[in-house]
């Protein structure tokens, strides 16, 4: 009877949910993700003839190209800009979109003086499309901020965005902030799941703010901080600090970013085929470097829980 009961559960139309609720985000997953990744990884082994259109293998052809490109040529100054600017950037979220987020968490989390109106104000951004905050983030540097600046500087500018000293500077910021009150809302979300009970025994044994900061909230939520350290890493070759938006792929070179030059060789060659094993090669390099990195600081970090 029991036998009959357990065959029954499984057919009454549970398990046809469960393999239709699936269905999607396992087609999405393996078309989007595993096919485009598997097809990128042959492509940088191919080559494709601009005249007839016949692919044929080239071995590690696009891999010298690559190497020429930016450590030979012209382009290797531009490459140096560029890498040098991601690193910046990972640096600048690790002290400020990290360090800076963990801060600003624990002062919501812990209700201190307007924590509900600054939760809404580094939300806000998050929830806006992409164009609507760049737009917002224009007009406010180029007609608000400049005027100010112009106004006490001795030497006024005419732009920020389009000024060699400054663009860089200006993209970074937006950069910073967008990513901010995401952090800050994961933070947080790690913060509400701590027992109280551990709070209240600190906060009886006379811990300060600071103290249980350090020594409680931190290490519960280690996991979450170091989810964004390792993923950061792969940023220094995938973010563009929303240059894209502001410049189309027309910025400045003193502003790109590792990112940023991917994202505009694949939109310049939409249409180029004999390209995309280049590009397909740039990818796998990139990807080569900073593999091995994320898994070692992965493990790195996993050895030093404070919660193991």
């Amino acid at each position: 009877m029991e036998i009959k009961k357990r065959k029954k559960s499984i057919f009454d139309g549970k398990l046809l949910f469960y393999c239709f609720l699936l269905a999607l985000p396992l087609l999405q997953y393996s078309i989007f993700y595993i096919g485009v990744n598997v097809n990128s990884f042959f492509l940088a082994f191919t080559s494709y003839d601009k005249l007839t259109g016949v692919e044929s293998f080239a071995g590690f052809a696009n891999f010298k190209e690559v190497f020429i490109t930016f450590f030979q040529s012209v382009e290797a100054r531009n490459f140096g800009i560029r890498f040098r600017n991601s690193l910046i950037s990972y640096g600048c979220s690790l002290l400020v979109g990290t360090g800076g987020a963990v801060l600003f968490s624990y002062y919501i989390y812990k209700k201190q003086f307007l924590s509900n109106t600054f939760k809404i104000i580094l939300f806000l951004p998050s929830v806006l499309p992409g164009i609507a905050s760049t737009s917002i983030y224009r007009y406010f540097v180029e007609t608000g901020l400049l005027s100010v600046y112009n106004s006490i500087a001795p030497q006024p500018l005419s732009s920020f965005l389009n000024n060699f000293d400054t663009v860089y500077g200006t993209v970074l910021f937006y950069g910073l902030f967008m990513g901010f009150g995401t952090q800050v809302m994961m933070y947080l979300g790690a913060m509400n799941n701590i027992n109280p009970s551990i709070t209240e025994a600190a906060r009886l044994d006379g811990a300060s703010f600071m103290r249980e900061l350090w020594s409680i909230t931190i290490p519960c939520v280690y996991p979450t901080l170091t989810t964004f350290v390792v993923v950061g890493i792969t940023g220094i070759f995938t973010s563009d600090l929303g240059l894209y938006s502001f410049f189309a792929t027309n910025a400045p070179g003193q502003a790109q970013t590792l990112g940023y030059y991917l994202f505009r060789e694949t939109q310049n060659n939409t249409g180029n085929m004999a390209r995309w094993p280049y590009i397909s090669a740039i990818g796998l390099c990139f990807t080569a470097i900073v593999a091995p990195i994320t898994v070692g600081l992965k493990r790195v970090l996993d050895k030093y829980d404070p919660m193991r």
